[in-house]
């Protein structure tokens, strides 16, 4: 009887320690590892591992599909993160999985089809759950959605621009094909925000949540939804609001009064690298051109040289302000490898910010505001000629 109290007790501590070990926090710098294991889908496709920061993809990895197995093992310091799987082929929607990685996560995916959008995850991960929970609340309507994105992207001839520059896209088919996917897209959205009406908020339902915001005033199909989506935020704890994704549907489902050329400049808070505050009033009596840029917008980093030109020969007369959009941390990544001279500053607000004054929808994105104050040029791409020409 002694000897069997005595090895209850040893199991009893040694299941406290594995429950230990298990509760034990795991490093930052730990990888995390995501495993594909395909069927019907063929060997030698490159599926890549995208990144995303204010709606702009970074591709972070790719691998090879070969006898339907593809691996990505990196490390993510930021904590948890979502990411995404995408694969660039005809048979392929132009749709992708997402995937939640932190640190020591093991992520499997399966899939037996080219439905990208709809393969099979595998995750200990919480967030991983609630995503799946509402996507999935849609499957089948995801299915058709995908199937029809395929064939819209055929008629279009996607992937023979020199077919399509020919004039051999069926551009009757594809207008047909693209009412189809907003009408499935539409029973899609009803069914996932009346799955989220049933959810308690968290991270993975926030991303969601920020995401229908984001296209309210974009896409009639959202803009149906908006009250519903208002009413789900409104709805969220006080102390949630304060978080960056909440911030940021606020700011979409509340966008400020739209600066257009004529306005007075829109001011607010900026910092510089050192912490420093600062206002774009300060340069007033002078040209200002702000630059809307991004380290994952390959447009905007590539027009900093011309910039740089811009900068020298109009030195005195012109201010130039490049407002990252990106978080502290990847701001301060990109200025490292980035030669920039004059003034490099952030919001700290992502698109919450002077980007929603702006009704800005994509980057590169260029202000010129005159000495005066207003804003006289509102452009789309970067022309030192145009520039210099419009401070004549």
């Amino acid at each position: 009887m002694k000897a069997m109290k005595t090895k209850i007790t040893l199991m009893a501590i040694a299941a406290l320690m594995i429950t230990a070990c298990s509760e034990k926090e795991v490093s930052p710098d730990t990888p995390y590892m995501i495993e594909g294991e395909l069927t019907g889908v063929r060997d030698s496709l490159l599926i890549r591992l995208v990144r995303w920061e204010n709606s702009l993809g970074e591709t972070i990895d790719r691998d090879t599909i070969i006898n339907g197995h593809f691996m990505f093992k990196g490390t993510s310091d930021e904590g948890l993160r979502q990411l995404t799987l995408s694969v660039y082929d005809e048979e392929f929607p132009s749709m992708s999985r997402v995937v939640y990685v932190a640190p020591g996560a093991h992520v499997k995916v399966k899939g037996s089809d080219t439905y990208i959008a709809t393969w099979d995850v595998e995750s200990s991960l919480d967030e991983q759950r609630v995503f799946d929970e509402i996507h999935f609340a849609a499957k089948d309507d995801m299915f058709a959605y995908q199937k029809t994105f395929i064939e819209y992207y055929k008629a279009m001839n996607v992937y023979h621009p020199e077919e399509r520059a020919k004039g051999l896209a069926d551009a009757d088919r594809a207008r047909k094909l693209n009412q189809q996917m907003d009408s499935i897209l539409n029973i899609m959205e009803t069914k996932r925000i009346g799955k989220m009406k049933l959810m308690k908020p968290s991270a993975a339902w926030l991303d969601e949540l920020a995401q229908m915001a984001r296209m309210v005033d974009k896409t009639p199909v959202y803009g149906k939804h908006k009250a519903e989506i208002k009413a789900m935020y409104n709805a969220i704890p006080d102390e949630m609001k304060q978080g960056e994704k909440a911030q940021l549907t606020h700011a979409y489902l509340n966008p400020p009064k739209r600066a257009k050329v004529g306005d007075d400049f829109p001011e607010s808070d900026f910092y510089d690298l050192q912490g420093n505050l600062h206002h774009i009033s300060e340069f007033k009596g002078k040209y200002i051109l702000l630059d809307f840029w991004s380290r994952g917008c390959g447009p905007c980093i590539a027009s900093f040289p011309k910039m740089k030109e811009l900068y020298e020969e109009e030195d005195g007369r012109l201010a130039i302000i490049s407002l990252n959009i990106d978080t502290d941390k990847h701001w301060r990544i990109a200025s490292e490898r980035l030669e920039i001279t004059w003034n490099n500053w952030n919001e700290l607000k992502g698109h919450a910010g002077l980007y929603a004054n702006y009704n800005i929808t994509a980057i590169p994105f260029y202000v010129l505001i005159n000495p005066e104050g207003k804003i006289q040029e509102i452009m789309r791409g970067f022309s030192k000629q145009y520039i210099q020409e419009a401070m004549k």
